[in-house]
């Protein structure tokens, strides 16, 4: 899967007997209420609003924790502290904006897991500062799922501006999942003379890097040499694959100004492990160039191939040679320039990855990159076609019982998909699927039933709307 559509959480759970939906602030004036009320398998639902705290704390509690109308409208303004041994994956954060720049005091991260395994799923997390580590997300000693949020312009003094993942205690086997995410205008150091790397991602513990698109992050240091400009990954231990690595900077500690990998510091802690980097597009990161490899142990098989590395500066591979099949040309990306890192149809990376990967969504050969290009519905355009307008409404009524209405207005012509998932994101049914639609209002009735014909229970449901690229989502609420 890609970016281009939402990645399913695929979570094995007993539906709790008794789960129930706490509102906020109808039944609780405030979200820390709201948990400390709420009891595993609960959902405490938060309508549209700015909730101001110091902290906010899931302690050993699985529950999920979401917004009703998704990031554009809810905003905490807290640092968010998800701790205990006993969170698991049935633990969700889902639908949020966090907003660091009203964020003071300790702890100063935006997201801080510790020791637990949640899903951090669909938010925006942006504008905090910390003299620490991790601004954006910090995970210590977790097993967290990072998945579909917007990261940015998060800024930490030494390590992780946007995403920190740090596990040293050997003694468990947990894994870090970070997927789907836009992780972009994050940075860390400049002040501290001996500290100041990884600006997107450090990834510092096992587990799996893939999907992302890491763009325009920086480390820099005013001594020494900075490091990781965009992802910082042990390689031993840590699987990156399909991530796109654009226009990140390590600067700063040399006569030059140039720092180590700008795009991708790939470094071995072990001499052992299943780690790989594969399929990823590294390029047009100005500073630092485009990977170092800092592999000490020669023992250790450093398994890189497949990946495209181009046009870094001021060179694309530092401390090792090119995969027996990486790619060195230009990427052709839609328009890089504004940002966009989609492919162009005669794009190199287009099914040129590892043929032993999985197969993109439209049944090829997997592409190079974090956004696949779709074969199925023959896209062949010469340039970009400019950004859709589309608004998703609050189905009507809310909550509902028998059925409800979903609509959406589109400014132009689009291949459109509307879902329906679970809480725990189980796809429930698919109400249109890759339909090329006109502009103007499109309705549709939900009337409670899954795929297979069959009524589901009583609960918080989303829909989500995919124009193109685009994504947005809502919940709705099924009383029965």
């Amino acid at each position: 899967m890609r970016l281009k559509f939402s990645l399913i959480i695929i979570i094995a759970i007993s539906p709790a007997l008794y789960a129930r939906i706490l509102n906020v602030p109808a039944e609780y004036s405030t979200i820390q209420a709201g948990i400390d009320a709420a009891a595993n398998g609960d959902t405490v639902l938060v309508a549209p609003g700015v909730y101001a705290a110091d902290t906010i704390v899931i302690q050993d509690k699985n529950i999920l924790l979401t917004s009703s109308e998704g990031p554009s409208s809810t905003e905490i303004d807290a640092c968010v502290w998800i701790r205990g041994l006993l969170v698991d994956t049935t633990c969700i954060l889902r639908g949020f904006r966090l907003n660091g720049q009203n964020v003071s005091g300790w702890p100063d991260y935006l997201v801080c897991i510790w020791d637990g395994s949640p899903i951090i799923w669909g938010n925006i997390i942006e504008n905090n500062r910390n003299d620490n580590m991790g601004a954006g997300i910090l995970g210590s000693e977790s097993g967290a799922v990072i998945r579909g949020n917007i990261i940015r312009n998060n800024w930490s003094y030494a390590f992780g501006g946007g995403i920190m993942a740090l596990n040293q205690d050997t003694t468990h086997d947990r894994r870090v999942v970070i997927e789907g995410n836009v992780v972009t205008g994050n940075r860390a150091g400049w002040w501290l003379p001996d500290e100041g790397d990884d600006g997107g991602i450090a990834m510092w513990a096992p587990g799996v890097v893939r999907y992302n698109l890491i763009a325009g992050n920086g480390a820099y240091r005013p001594v020494y040499y900075a490091t990781a400009g965009g992802l910082d990954a042990d390689v031993s231990h840590t699987q990156v694959y399909n991530n796109t690595i654009a226009n990140n900077a390590a600067q700063g500690g040399s006569p030059s100004g140039q720092g180590l990998g700008g795009g991708l510091y790939a470094s071995s802690w072990s001499s052992e492990g299943d780690g790989f980097v594969k399929n990823n597009i590294i390029a047009f990161n100005p500073w630092g160039g485009g990977v170092y490899a800092d592999i000490p142990d020669t023992t250790f098989r450093f398994v890189w191939d497949y990946n495209l590395v181009f046009g870094n500066e001021p060179t694309d591979y530092n401390g090792m040679e090119p995969g027996q099949h990486d790619i060195q040309a230009d990427p052709h990306f839609l328009d890089r320039f504004s940002g966009d890192y989609h492919l162009l149809s005669g794009s190199p990376a287009i099914d040129a990855g590892d043929p032993d990967m999985p197969l993109d969504p439209d049944s090829t050969r997997a592409d190079i990159g974090a956004y696949y290009f779709d074969q199925s519905v023959g896209i062949d355009e010469p340039g970009p076609s400019g950004p859709y307008s589309f608004s998703l409404a609050q189905n009507y009524p809310n909550p509902f019982n028998a059925q409800t209405i979903i609509s959406y207005q589109l400014d132009k012509e689009a291949a459109v998909s509307l879902h329906i998932f679970s809480i725990t994101g189980h796809l429930v049914l698919q109400l249109v699927n890759k339909e090329l639609q006109k502009a103007g209002e499109h309705r549709y009735i939900w009337d409670g039933m899954d795929k297979n014909g069959k009524s589901v229970s009583t609960g918080i449901y989303f829909y989500e709307l995919y124009v193109d690229d685009y994504r947005q989502s809502k919940a709705m609420i099924l009383i029965r």
